[in-house]
């Protein structure tokens, strides 16, 4: 089984997530879980990215900085029919005056939806995120 990890690049907190949390526990459950930056190649970002997502069988979206490219990546993998985890930084949760474009909050759109909040990578998340 493999996971696409759809997320914000080259933000500590989010690679540290993904190094601490996501990928020891899909490999813990036999998941392999690919994200773009993570692997190495010469193609076209945007076609690598459409060729991960199509051999992936679910995806892990992390909404934390509201990147637009996690939520069509969201949105692609649900409308090829393929499961999507939402997760995001714990502080997004709420609009706040210090951001009034949006950045740092989860979308309304995607409010309502099962949301696994994290604020480090701990067990805790780890075990939020088998269930």
């Amino acid at each position: 089984m493999i996971c696409f990890v759809a997320s914000a690049l080259d933000r500590a907190d989010v690679d540290a997530i993904y190094d601490k949390s996501i990928k020891p526990v899909l490999r813990e459950l036999g998941i392999r879980c690919t994200r773009v930056d993570r692997v190495e190649h010469n193609d076209d970002i945007d076609d690598k990215i459409f060729a991960l997502m199509e051999a992936a069988d679910f995806c892990i979206a992390d909404l934390t900085y509201a990147r637009p490219s996690v939520y069509y990546e969201a949105g692609y993998m649900l409308g090829r029919g393929k499961p999507v985890i939402y997760t995001a930084r714990n502080d997004h949760f709420c609009a706040r005056d210090s951001d009034p474009h949006g950045n740092l909050r989860v979308h309304f759109d995607l409010q309502m939806k099962n949301i696994i909040p994290w604020s480090a990578a701990t067990n805790a998340f780890g075990s939020k995120l088998k269930r």
